[in-house]
C-alpha cells in the first residue's frame, strides 16, 4: 500500500509573512494558516506527509528531472527537437535552463516543509516517541535534499536554511561554504539513522528507514572519497539479509507490481490516481494536485502515444545489446538479448511486445535506436499514456544492487588486488540474477575490475536510475572528459531499426555520432555542477555573480 497516495495534503505550508496580514480587515475562516495549523498530532502527521510530497516535484523525481538528467551523462540522449535536453548533453545549459531552476526550487520547497516539522512538532502535545520519529523523518528528508543540492549546484556551495524564515529578508541568505553544507547533511542523516525504524508496516510503506539513512550516508562518504567510511555504511546494509536481498528478476525494480520489494532501500512514492480538476502530474500541492509522475509518457515512443523526449544513448544501447548471456542459464535459450537488456530498453529487433504491439512497430524514427522500458507500464494499456497523463510507478532511489557495486568500489580502492575476489563475488550475484555470463576473478586486477565497474556494470545495471546517479559517478571518478571524448569518436549505423557500430565500408552520410559538442565544450569548473539559478540570483541580494 502506498502511504503517500492514501494521505494527500492540500497544504502549501509556506511560511507566513506577518506583513501580509496588515492588508486585510477580515480573515477567511476557512484559510489554513500557521497559527491555526500545527495544533495536534494529526496536523503534525499531515505536515510530515507534505514534506515527503516535496520529493515528488518535477525538479526532484517527478518526471522532468528523472527524464532529463541522464542525457548529461553517457546513458541518455535527447530527441533532436528537445532544446532543453539538448542543452544538457551539449553542456550548453546555464542559470536559466528549466531543469536547473526547477530542481533548485523544488528541493528548497521540501527543505522549508522539513524545517516546519522540525520547528513546530516539539511544541505539539503528543507522544514523545512519535514526536522524535517525525522529527527524524523530517531531518532525513532535509539531509537528502541538501545532499542533492550539494552534489548538483555551485560546487557544493548552496544556501543553508535550518529554520523557517520569519520575514522576507530571512529568505535572502548568502551561500554557505561547502564544508558547512556537508556538515549539516551528515548531522541530519546520522540523527535519522539512529532513530528511524528498520522497516514499516504495510500501511506506512514509503516512509524513511534506517537503511535509507545508511545508504545515503554511504553515498555522501564515497563521493567525498572517504572510502572506509562509505564501506562501513554499505557493509551494514549488505549484512542485513533479513531486510535486503536481490530480487529474482531485475524487472521487479522498475514496475508498479513489485514496489517496496526486498531489494528496495529507498523509493519516492507516486500514485496514478487523478484528483478531480487535476491538470498535471508531478505537482502534488493544492486541492487538485495529483501525485503522479510524467516519466512514462515523456519517455514512451510515438507509436504508443508518448513524447519520446529522451531515450538511451547509442553507446548505452550497444552496451546492453552486447551484454553477454550465460549459455549455461536455461532462461537464455532462444533469447536475443540478455534479461538485463530486455528489462532496461526496447529494441526494434528484440522480438518482444512493447505497449501492446510488436516492438518494431513502436516508432524508431529520427535516429531513435531504443526506448527505455524502466519505470514504464508498457505491459498495461494506456497506463501513463493517452488520457492518463501521469504514472504511479515509484522512483527507486537506492536499491541493493547499487550498494553491492559501490561497496565493491570501496574495497578495491582500499585493498587493491586483495579485494578482487570479494568484489567479483558481489558483481556475479548481480549478473547471475539476469542470466549474464559470470566473471572469473583471475582475469582481473583491481584496476581492470574498477574499469569494468565504471564502463560496464554500473551503466548497464543502473541506467536512468537514482538521482542523477551516473553523472555523480563520472564526476567522482574524474572521468567526464575522458568518457565524452571516447564517445564522441564512436560511429554508429541505424538500419532497419537496428543499431550497430559503423564499419569501414559504410556510407559516411549514414553514420551517427553523439557527444561531440559536449566533448568540445567540457570544463570541470563550468560543467561539473549546475550554476545557482538566475531566479535566485535576481531576487536574493546576498548572492553574488
Amino acid at each position: 500500500m502506498k502511504l503517500l497516495s492514501k494521505i494527500f495534503v492540500g497544504l502549501a505550508l509556506s511560511a507566513s509573512l506577518s506583513s501580509c496580514t496588515d492588508y486585510f480587515d477580515v480573515q477567511n475562516v476557512n484559510t489554513i494558516t500557521e497559527d491555526s495549523f500545527w495544533q495536534d498530532e494529526s496536523d503534525a502527521f499531515k505536515g510530515l506527509m507534505a514534506t515527503y510530497s516535496g520529493l515528488q516535484g518535477h525538479g526532484v523525481t517527478g518526471g522532468t528531472s528523472a527524464v532529463n538528467t541522464p542525457v548529461r551523462s553517457d546513458t541518455g540522449r535527447p530527441n533532436n527537437w528537445n532544446a532543453g535536453a539538448q542543452s544538457l548533453q551539449k553542456l550548453s545549459f546555464n542559470d536559466n535552463t528549466a531543469v536547473v531552476k526547477d530542481k533548485w526550487a523544488d528541493l528548497y520547497t521540501a527543505i522549508l516543509r522539513a524545517n516546519q516539522v522540525i520547528e513546530k512538532v516539539p511544541g505539539i502535545e503528543m507522544d514523545e516517541e512519535t514526536k522524535e520519529l517525525y522529527i527524524a523523518e523530517a531531518r532525513f528528508i532535509r539531509g537528502v535534499c541538501y545532499y542533492w543540492l550539494y552534489s548538483t549546484y555551485n560546487h557544493g556551495q548552496v544556501i543553508l536554511h535550518t529554520s523557517v524564515p520569519a520575514s522576507k529578508e530571512d529568505f535572502a541568505k548568502p551561500v554557505s561554504a561547502k564544508e558547512d553544507v556537508l556538515a549539516l547533511i551528515l548531522e541530519d542523516l546520522k540523527h535519522a539513522q539512529g532513530i528511524l525504524p528498520d522497516k514499516w508496516d504495510d500501511n506506512n510503506l514509503g516512509r524513511a528507514t534506517w537503511g535509507a539513512a545508511t545508504g545515503f550516508l554511504g553515498h555522501v562518504y564515497i563521493n567525498e572519497h572517504e572510502y572506509e567510511l562509505a564501506r562501513v555504511e554499505y557493509k551494514q546494509l549488505i549484512d542485513r539479509s533479513d531486510l535486503y536481498q536481490l530480487t529474482p528478476e531485475i524487472s521487479w525494480n522498475f514496475d508498479a507490481e513489485h514496489e517496496f520489494n526486498s531489494e528496495s532501500i529507498f523509493e519516492v512514492v507516486f500514485s496514478a490516481t487523478q484528483k478531480p480538476g487535476s491538470g498535471a502530474a508531478g505537482n502534488p500541492d493544492g486541492p487538485t494536485g495529483s501525485e503522479g509522475t510524467t516519466r512514462a509518457r515523456t519517455l514512451a515512443p510515438g507509436g504508443a502515444g508518448g513524447w519520446r523526449v529522451v531515450m538511451p544513448s547509442y553507446w548505452m544501447t550497444m552496451q546492453l545489446k552486447e551484454d553477454p548471456m550465460d549459455p549455461a542459464d536455461g532462461r537464455n535459450e532462444g533469447r536475443i538479448y540478455s534479461l538485463r537488456c530486455e528489462a532496461s530498453i526496447a529494441l526494434g529487433d528484440d522480438g518482444t511486445m512493447f505497449y501492446q504491439q510488436e516492438v518494431d512497430k513502436a516508432g524508431f524514427n529520427n535516429g531513435e535506436a531504443s526506448y527505455l522500458r524502466k519505470f514504464q507500464n508498457h505491459q498495461n494499456e494506456n497506463d501513463g499514456l493517452g488520457d492518463v497523463y501521469s504514472s504511479g510507478i515509484n522512483e527507486r532511489i537506492i536499491r541493493l544492487a547499487d550498494i553491492y557495486l559501490l561497496y565493491a568500489e570501496c574495497i578495491l580502492q582500499l585493498n587493491g588486488d586483495g579485494a578482487v575476489n570479494e568484489a567479483v563475488t558481489l558483481i556475479n550475484l548481480i549478473r547471475g540474477r539476469s542470466g549474464v555470463l559470470q566473471l572469473d576473478p583471475v582475469d582481473y586486477t583491481a584496476q581492470s575490475l574498477m574499469e569494468h565497474i565504471m564502463w560496464d556494470e554500473r551503466p548497464k545495471e543502473l541506467m536512468f536510475e537514482g538521482h542523477d546517479t551516473r553523472w555523480v559517478d563520472l564526476r567522482r571518478w574524474g572521468k567526464v572528459k575522458e568518457q565524452y571524448e571516447r564517445l564522441s569518436k564512436l560511429e554508429f549505423i541505424l538500419a532497419e531499426k537496428v543499431l550497430r557500430y559503423a564499419e569501414a565500408d559504410d556510407d559516411e552520410a549514414l553514420i551517427l555520432q553523439e557527444y561531440g559538442e559536449g566533448a568540445a565544450a567540457y570544463t570541470p569548473l563550468a560543467h561539473d555542477y549546475f550554476p545557482i539559478p538566475v531566479d535566485e540570483a535576481l531576487t536574493n541580494p546576498n548572492i553574488g555573480q
